[in-house]
């Protein structure tokens, strides 16, 4: 219920080396943190989100909170085989002495990854999902189940850009479902919404083959992806009717029954309110079809904050505090509605850090994770180096 401030050491130069790819005009004045008072201009966020796809394939491919060698998406190897053999071992250098022993050393079974599958019927790509499987067999009930959404400004980004978040839930002991979805300006709001409802649907139709416990779903997001995952959690109690303003869906369609309850969300430099936008002000026609003049039903639609009610999961907001991209005074109104009218929501302020440095932070990382591992109850299966 209250906003807290993380490890104030961190240096400055970080939110300095972040916030390099403001505009030029920005650069030389104060940087007001009014809620998106600020316009959503599409090419400032063409460079972040290449950034963001550039740090989330080094992240991945660095190690940092990747899985060994030998994720297999072909599930667990049988038992008795050799290929059981070796996974159970591998072979590593010993650094003692001049030259290196060769030892087998035994380690656990990695996680285990189901790439590329079909949710839905979108073509190409965007119905496309990864699934992180924990090591570990499936408790009683099953294993908790986090849906992951990327970001890139609704116009790019892909699901390997947050794999290094997937992996991390899945060593923890959660089944990230990670997907793709719609892009702008091909596809305009609410698309991308019905993307995500439509992996929150294939989680519900597939959770007694995958040993999913659905009483322990959650949603998680960063940027665009925080504001689709903040957006559905504010939208999942409310009337049929505000529900369907923001989908393409019809009201009578079957797969509104099968939405699964979203019991936690967790949402990260997420925009939250479009409904003070310029009335006249195009930035966001890319994403919502027009001005605010001209769609101003969108703008409302596609507002978490818009949806705010007492009856919403349980929350966990983070932001950089030095974000130039996505003003942190959005997200702090967005929290203090939430907590107005009683609603369990955490806000975490990652200090002198702009938008970029916040997604890949350890810092962001322990507030995550801690988050779904209060929420859901599990125990603390590893820590990161």
């Amino acid at each position: 219920m209250v906003e807290i401030q993380l490890g104030d050491s961190i240096p400055y130069y970080t939110w300095r080396l972040d916030s390099s790819h403001r505009p030029l005009g920005m650069k030389t004045q104060p940087m007001p943190y009014r809620p998106n008072a600020i316009a959503y201009l599409p090419a400032r966020w063409a460079f972040p989100a290449v950034l963001l796809m550039t740090v989330g394939s080094c992240w991945t491919h660095s190690g940092w909170g990747d899985e060994p060698a030998g994720d297999t998406t072909a599930g667990p190897p049988k038992t008795g085989s050799a290929e059981a053999a070796e996974a159970d071992s591998e072979t590593t250098n010993d650094p003692v002495g001049d030259v290196a022993a060769v030892k087998k050393t035994s380690r656990p079974r990695p996680i285990r990854i189901e790439k590329d599958q079909r949710f839905s019927e979108q073509p190409g790509r965007a119905g496309l999902c990864d699934v992180y499987f924990p090591a570990t067999e499936p408790p009683a009930t099953g294993y908790p189940v986090i849906v992951v959404v990327h970001g890139g400004g609704w116009v790019s980004g892909d699901k390997w850009t947050i794999a290094a978040y997937s992996r991390l839930f899945a060593k923890e002991g959660f089944v990230a479902v990670t997907i793709n979805y719609r892009l702008a300006p091909g596809y305009k709001f609410p698309a991308q919404v019905d993307d995500v409802r439509s992996a929150m649907v294939w989680v519900n139709q597939n959770a007694k083959r995958l040993k999913f416990d659905l009483d322990q779903f959650g949603l998680f997001g960063y940027s665009a992806g925080g504001h689709l995952s903040a957006l559905l959690a504010s939208l999942a109690d409310e009337s049929m009717q505000v529900r369907a303003a923001a989908s393409d869906w019809p009201i009578e369609d079957p797969k509104w029954k099968q939405l699964p309850k979203i019991r936690a969300v967790c949402a990260g430099g997420p925009p939250c309110d479009f409904r003070s936008l310029p009335i006249d002000n195009g930035a966001l026609a890319y994403f919502l079809g027009g001005t605010r003049r001209e769609k101003q039903a969108a703008y409302i639609a596609a507002s978490p904050a818009a949806h705010v009610s007492e009856n919403d999961p349980v929350t966990q907001l983070f932001h950089g505090e030095g974000d130039a991209l996505v003003p942190l005074a959005g997200t702090r109104q967005f929290h203090q509605a939430q907590v107005k009218v009683g609603i369990d929501s955490r806000l975490a302020v990652i200090p002198k850090q702009g938008h970029m440095l916040t997604f890949i932070s350890p810092q962001t990382y322990q507030t995550v994770i801690g988050f779904f591992r209060e929420v859901f109850q599990t125990q603390e299966v590893v820590s990161p180096q």
